[in-house]
């Protein structure tokens, strides 16, 4: 792990100490390398996709096409940037996004890279440009958001709760 990512978990850390959350590491591993714990879902496989999201961020928003989800579904989320900026999807309940923001704001002030240090099973980074996919099969689905956590994304409107199919 390079000395800027540990001093970025070490505030990370801190910070949720000092607020009496639970520390960031405990749902992701942005530069660690233990497999993270999710509550609300976890990583899918290919071969369980019910459906595909295509998702673009572009203006400090997310345009996506149907934000709705059911417990045990797993979905491919392809996410495209078409910005001329970076930004992130990042999938959990708001707890959570609000740590990760924390803890990549703390990257930021470090002079980490995000995008090189951003290893979390229920997000991607992207470029701009760039698309990717993450695929997700959830559970526990109340109150869960998508967000973008780059510093002043999210507080720029870069996020939104999804929709409960209850099936």
């Amino acid at each position: 792990m390079k000395i800027v990512g540990l001093r970025a978990l070490v505030a990370a850390l801190g910070a949720a100490a000092i607020a009496g959350a639970a520390p960031a590491v405990a749902d992701g591993t942005h530069g660690g390398s233990e497999a993270p714990k999710f509550t609300f879902g976890s990583p899918g496989k290919a071969r369980d996709v019910t459906r595909t999201v295509v998702v673009s961020a572009s203006d400090m928003a997310f345009h996506i096409e149907a934000p709705s989800i059911a417990e045990g579904e797993t979905i491919r989320f392809v996410v495209r940037n078409e910005d001329d900026i970076d930004h992130d999807f990042t999938i959990g309940p708001p707890a959570l996004q609000a740590r990760h923001r924390a803890e990549m704001m703390k990257m930021m002030e470090n002079g980490g890279a995000m995008a090189n240090m951003h290893h979390d099973a229920n997000a991607v980074y992207l470029k701009p440009g760039e698309t990717r996919e993450l695929i997700w099969t959830f559970r526990d689905v109340a109150g869960l958001e998508y967000a973008c956590n780059v510093p002043g994304h999210y507080e720029s409107g870069m996020h939104g709760r999804f929709r409960v199919d209850l099936r």
